[in-house]
């Protein structure tokens, strides 16, 4: 699999996660999920899931730059939902705060994949300039 399709697996996994972590904290503290103070975060999220998968998909020279600062956002997103999650030791609680473990790790691997992509990258424009000194 190349590391394109990872970045775009990882990145949509780990928006996911955001979305229901935002949506759950939203509830928690009281506010509709039809508000239209809730629907900008949550299509947010959506949005940088999209331009991601986009950049990696076109290989820009930022795109890396891009996928680790996306899915450090969603990995704090998810470490937000599991220090905001209240009660803790209810059942709601303990599945909030594992799907937040679970949300975390995945931007993890995002970021991973992110500077994989940038180093991919690098590599390949350092080859394609050794060719050309060779000509």
């Amino acid at each position: 699999m190349k590391n394109s399709e990872k970045v775009i697996i990882v990145t949509s996994v780990a928006a996911v996660i955001a979305l229901i972590l935002d949506a759950v904290m939203f509830v928690q503290h009281g506010q509709n999920l039809a508000s239209p103070m809730v629907w900008p975060r949550l299509v947010l999220f959506i949005v940088l899931a999209v331009v991601v998968s986009g950049l990696a998909l076109l290989k820009m020279r930022f795109c890396g730059y891009a996928t680790i600062l996306v899915n450090l956002y969603y990995a704090i997103a998810g470490f937000a939902a599991f220090q905001m999650v209240s009660p803790r030791m209810s059942a709601y609680g303990l599945f909030i705060q594992a799907l937040s473990i679970v949300g975390i790790l995945v931007g993890a691997a995002g970021v991973y994949y992110g500077a994989k992509q940038r180093a991919d990258y690098t590599k390949a424009k350092i080859e394609k300039m050794k060719e050309q000194l060779k000509k």
